[in-house]
């Protein structure tokens, strides 16, 4: 399959998960994520706002925070196809952003250095057992993750049905250090 039908049919898949399993499934990825070591070491955090059928990452945002992590969303600067780190205090001051996607609002953005981050918690439609990743296309994450420490992890996280043998893979975009499904839990690092 494409990149497109692989998108296509994982937009399908999620959008079919009813509302209780949807966060059934994301409390479990919860689970496996704060369980990680990057996690536990992690002292900033940056995490996808999760809208429409993604996994939910709004309860990882309240224990992160009640844990003393420093928690960051991505902002979309679209006219640059770019992701600004902005750190939030909490997911209240989360508001439809670009394309409804939640995100700080301008006069609440703080925006954070991307050396700072020690664990970035990235969406995606689709990830393969070889750390390959596939999102909506628009290219903000292969642009944003290079720019990352080296040391500093890169976990993918979707549901079990997102997670598949294999993707077609282009040279810019950017492997996972590990995956984090509701049933599953990959790693590099």
């Amino acid at each position: 399959m494409s990149k497109q039908e692989i998108r296509r049919a994982m937009v399908f898949a999620r959008n079919r998960i009813s509302d209780k399993e949807r966060q059934s499934r994301s409390q479990s990825i919860e689970r496996h994520l704060t369980a990680l070591d990057a996690y536990q070491k992690a002292t900033i955090i940056l995490t996808y706002a999760s809208f429409r059928s993604e996994a939910d990452t709004m309860g990882l945002i309240r224990t992160a925070l009640e844990a003393g992590k420093r928690v960051a969303v991505p902002v979309c600067l679209p006219n640059e196809v770019q992701i600004l780190p902005c750190e939030i205090k909490s997911p209240d001051e989360l508001t439809p952003g670009h394309w409804g996607i939640p995100e700080p609002p301008k006069h609440l953005q703080r925006q954070i250095r991307v050396e700072e981050i020690d664990l970035a918690v990235i969406p995606g439609l689709a990830f393969d057992r070889h750390f390959n990743r596939l999102g909506y296309g628009a290219g903000y994450y292969d642009r944003f993750l290079p720019k990352m420490r080296g040391d500093a992890a890169k976990i993918g996280v979707g549901f079990a049905f997102q997670l598949v043998d294999q993707l077609p893979a282009d040279p810019f975009d950017v492997p996972m250090d590990g995956i984090i499904t509701d049933s599953d839990r990959i790693g590099r690092k």
